[in-house]
């Protein structure tokens, strides 16, 4: 799901104390994301059903509805302080008098205080409580049509959400702290005030929206036999909705939904490199892999810089992975890349310096191609940890062009296609002062590519959304995107730190 979603693959954890079923995200960007589903949910699932709830999971990730729900329950929390501090200082204003009549207006000063900001906190939770509830409704309803996007099957998020409303037991009493994190949930736990309060539009309606012939019957929840069957790097085996057709030929600037639907990646990626991305050592292999040189003589070279740096055991996985990689199919590298995350995460900090080093010792040059530019440059912002990189000086339209430029030559269109899709691209970007022509080939320098990503990486979140966008928009200038243009696009997009999921959104 992580594949189609376009978003590195996150943490993943169970929690076996709950037998209900139920999911939630959390982390504040992509990069450190996490997953949670409960034991319920592992035991009363089938494949196509729990897939539909983790890429509902991953709607919330990439559409950025962990940070917003964390963002409210801070303000929630906030109030619920206020309103406390008021009752404090009423209890406190009715114990000091003891009698006393000289101390009355103190303590009628004291409670009348309290009282106000009793009320204050108390109102204030009040309408923050319905406006959380009213925003986590419309975000399940955007995470739910997000995941039937990202599946192709309907049916499968629809099944879950009727075992949900069928699970005996499901409903119980909401603590303190649930009630103020539920609308982080797959599932509302129901009954607080369902009415104004609840965070989960009705489960009914889902369905319905999701699967138009549903008929309002909730079949009985039964635990699912486990068969064990090949793991996928795409999508479950299971009858798909195809996705909806794109023009062959248009001069139009492409939808958001169509960039976001053609950027899916619907390849395969081999056993033996899905299980090396799960290991820190061979992930670190496979990364190397990824940008050695095709000559010999210099992947030997590379490969011994390599070995002084991240050591023997790393070099000797990058060896070893080189003829599997060589034979990945096009559009598949980034996809392996963004698979290895969680396996880099379990690096030490010891580990990460000298693999940083290691990369950079590698290098890359003209006869590599953007992709190897584009990984290395991800792996930089992944591993220095700099979730907000301080802008490098430069000129941020020659910058926007010349790396928009260097994208749309990696296209096998002819060139006059390729400087209509600039023109899509620099028009959708909107950039004062950003040079209206194509730049030619040979003035595409890899490293002056480089630096001007870094001036880009500088730029609020919004400019390197809305520039992620503009290279979409250049991809889809003919309604047709060829794997090596997606994949440029998706590396332009982890480069930046900018998950296309949300990044191609105005």
């Amino acid at each position: 799901m992580a594949l189609a979603a376009g978003l590195p693959v996150p943490l993943c954890y169970v929690i076996d104390g709950d037998a209900t079923i139920n999911a939630f995200a959390a982390g504040n960007d992509p990069q450190d994301a996490a997953i949670g589903v409960t034991r319920g949910a592992l035991d009363h699932l089938t494949r196509d059903e729990l897939q539909g709830v983790i890429a509902h999971e991953f709607s919330h990730i990439g559409n950025g509805d962990v940070k917003l729900s964390l963002r409210i329950i801070g303000a929630v929390a906030g109030l619920t302080a206020l309103a406390q501090l008021g009752y404090i200082f009423m209890r406190l204003g009715a114990q000091s008098s003891d009698g006393d009549k000289d101390s009355a207006p103190f303590t009628i000063a004291m409670i009348l205080t309290g009282l106000v900001v009793l009320v204050i906190g108390s109102g204030g939770i009040f309408f923050a409580k319905v406006i959380q509830a009213s925003v986590s409704r419309q975000r399940e309803y955007l995470a739910d049509a997000s995941a039937v996007q990202f599946t192709r099957n309907p049916l499968g998020l629809a099944s879950a959400l009727k075992k949900v409303a069928g699970m005996s037991g499901a409903k119980r009493e909401a603590s303190t702290s649930e009630l103020e994190s539920q609308h982080l949930f797959f599932a509302s736990s129901g009954g607080f005030m369902e009415f104004l309060f609840s965070t989960h539009p009705p489960i009914n309606e889902r369905i319905r929206l999701i699967d138009p012939a549903f008929d309002g019957i909730i079949p009985d929840v039964v635990p699912v036999q486990v068969v064990a069957d090949e793991p996928a790097a795409g999508f479950a085996p299971a009858s798909r909705v195809a996705p909806p057709p794109l023009p062959t030929e248009t001069r139009a600037v492409p939808s958001d939904l169509q960039i976001q639907d053609s950027l899916g990646f619907r390849g395969q990626i081999s056993a033996e490199l899905r299980t090396a991305s799960q290991d820190p050592v061979s992930a670190m292999g496979l990364v190397l892999g990824l940008i050695l040189r095709r000559d010999s003589a210099l992947r030997s070279a590379q490969l011994e810089k390599a070995r002084g740096l991240a050591g023997g055991e790393v070099a000797r996985e990058a060896a070893w992975s080189e003829p599997l990689l060589r034979d990945l199919p096009a559009g598949s590298r980034v996809p392996l890349l963004d698979l290895s995350m969680p396996a880099l995460r379990q690096l030490s900090p010891e580990q990460e310096a000298l693999f940083r080093l290691a990369i950079a010792q590698v290098g890359y040059d003209a006869e590599d191609g953007l992709i190897v530019l584009l990984i290395q440059a991800s792996m930089r912002r992944y591993l220095s940890k700099e979730k907000n990189p301080v802008s490098r000086s430069g000129d941020l339209a020659a910058a926007c062009g010349l790396v928009l430029s260097a994208v749309v030559r990696t296209s096998s269109e002819s060139p006059e296609a390729q400087a209509r899709a600039y023109q899509l691209g620099a028009g959708a970007l909107g950039l004062p002062g950003l040079d209206a022509a194509l730049l030619e080939s040979e003035a595409i320098d890899l490293q002056k590519v480089d630096d001007a990503l870094a001036v880009i990486a500088g730029q609020s979140v919004y400019d390197r959304r809305k520039f992620v966008r503009a290279c979409g928009v250049a991809m889809l200038n003919d309604g047709k995107a060829e794997p090596a243009e997606i994949e440029i696009v998706r590396a332009v997009a982890d480069s930046l730190g900018i998950s296309f999921a949300t990044g191609l959104k105005a």
